[in-house]
């Protein structure tokens, strides 16, 4: 006792609980999860910490039409025991409490997640022929005063289940999840989900959404397997092994760019609902699932249209929990300035190159308008010339990959003239090749007449401009063609003679 209270009279309470139970699991309720698919995370990440292969979710309505709908999660994984059941929904009730070597690590993932989006769960659990039943209900423990969950109890196994092992977490009364109508609410999770969990759905496990498999989405296209795929990676993943208390955790980073050739003219729509614009470009890993995705670790480089067309995935071990800023709920990151100082002096400089090199993509893609419609303006009135020569030229060397890449774009009905952009291995202006009836013209992007001339004016918003360099592909077409009109009497050496002459001299008073 202390001086100041000697002699005094002091009134000694008893201990109270720690915690109120009701007023804690109204506020828990709060806690933030952001989506369903987020809580059904949760559980996911409880099924593949099991050993389940197989994870169905089923979402349906429910028996009250202000909370019309129901969710069940179900396994094949190993199930619980009686002892395990009956902590699995108490707060921190794991045994793998702090364990930083999967996907879990606090055990507050299956009340937390559960009872921020319905009033009443009921975990099943078996082992074999036997069945275990463990209950949280708001509602109850808010009517009856109560605060202790019931005790675990046998029961019969739920309708439908086969698998030998598993357990099965039914949410009921729902009165907080985005969709009333169950078939909405399903499609949703089936597209977060197959995102959050590409790399277990490539890798072997088998995840259903009303029946129906989930596919793995892979916001980098990357990922043999996925949804969508075409993307290309840039560069080597970058490693980091960075030292902790509890070891050394590494965090590895890899960046993709999308095929804008290919890509950049698909509809609106289906750009969306591949994930290719409006979606976040960064993608955050942890333990093999997505926690996070946004715009991270860019310094000082804002985000611009041009970066819907690159990706980047940040993947780290659970060892480095706190430098992520990673909390129990495991849907967010918030990285301090330790992490910010690693990553974001190499992550921005190669973000600027990407966007760089889209930009220039999508100027490219831009140039070529008038190549098209100069192709088909040219092709109109081929059959008033005379025939071109049947031959079939080699394909000069350097430009094979460019001419086969261009083929494929070409559809079976396309024209007789093809004017394919490409960097020529000599000081040429342009490159002809004749096969099969038709007339291939390669313009060299390094020459000044397409660099200088035809380049600025195609990649101008104009109209006008777009035009004039239609007009200038088809001079240069024109002169393709009338120099392979003479190849059967002159030949074609003297022809391409003549052509790079012109093309030095042309060269010489562009750049004068």
């Amino acid at each position: 006792m202390s001086q100041e209270l000697a002699g005094q009279d002091y009134v000694v309470k008893p201990a109270r609980s720690l915690v109120n139970p009701l007023n804690f699991l109204l506020a828990t309720r709060d806690t933030g999860y952001k989506t369903t698919a987020l809580v059904m995370a949760e559980l996911i990440d409880n099924s593949i910490q099991a050993g389940a292969v197989n994870v169905g979710v089923e979402v349906s309505s429910g028996g009250d039409s202000r909370m019309p709908v129901e969710i069940a999660v179900t396994d094949d994984g190993e199930g619980m025991d009686a002892d395990t059941l009956a902590v699995a929904l108490t707060f921190g009730g794991t045994s793998r409490f702090n364990d930083r070597s999967s996907l879990g690590r606090y055990g507050m993932g299956l009340p937390n997640g559960t009872l921020s989006r319905s009033r009443r769960v009921e975990v099943y659990t078996w082992r074999g022929p036997k069945c275990l039943r463990s209950v949280l209900d708001l509602d109850q423990i808010t009517a009856r005063g109560e605060d202790a969950l019931p005790c675990v109890q046998a029961v019969a196994r739920p309708h439908g289940i086969t698998s030998e092992n598993g357990t099965l977490v039914r949410l009921l009364r729902c009165d907080r999840v985005e969709y009333r109508r169950p078939s909405a609410l399903a499609k949703k999770l089936e597209g977060e989900l197959g995102r959050i969990y590409r790399h277990f759905l490539t890798s072997g496990l088998r995840l259903t959404i009303n029946g129906r498999e989930v596919s793995a989405c892979d916001p980098l296209f990357l990922l043999d397997g996925s949804a969508w795929t075409g993307g290309r990676q840039f560069g080597d993943t970058l490693a980091y092994r960075v030292p902790t208390p509890s070891g050394k955790g590494g965090i590895f980073v890899r960046f993709s760019e999308l095929p804008v050739d290919r890509w950049h003219d698909l509809p609106v729509e289906e750009k969306k609902a591949r994930g290719i614009t409006s979606a976040p470009c960064i993608s955050v890993v942890r333990a093999g699932r997505e926690i996070d995705r946004g715009w991270f670790f860019m310094g000082g480089k804002r985000r611009e249209n041009y970066d819907d067309w690159w990706r980047c995935e940040i993947s780290f071990e659970p060892v480095l929990d706190e430098l992520f800023g990673i909390t129990n709920s495991k849907q967010a990151i918030s990285p301090g300035s330790e992490l910010l100082d690693m990553l974001g002096p190499d992550l921005e400089p190669i973000a600027r190159a990407l966007n760089n090199r889209v930009r220039r993509q999508f100027e490219m893609v831009r140039s070529v308008v008038p190549l098209g419609a100069a192709e088909k303006q040219a092709g109109r009135v081929d059959s008033a010339l005379p025939p071109m020569p049947p031959r079939r030229d080699a394909i000069p060397e350097g430009v094979e990959q460019i001419l086969a890449a261009s083929q494929r774009r070409k559809t079976a009905g396309a024209g007789p003239y093809q004017i394919v952009v490409t960097d020529l291995p000599d000081t040429q202006a342009f490159d002809i090749v004749v096969r099969d009836e038709q007339l291939w013209l390669l313009l060299n992007s390094r020459h000044p007449l397409y660099r200088d001339l035809y380049g600025p004016l195609a990649m101008s918003e104009s109209p006008r401009d777009q035009d004039v360099a239609k007009q200038i592909a088809l001079t240069v077409l024109a002169a393709a063609r009338a120099e392979v009109s003479t190849w059967p009497r002159a030949g074609r050496v003297s022809g391409r003679r003549f052509r790079q002459t012109w093309a030095d001299v042309l060269a010489t008073f562009m750049n004068e």
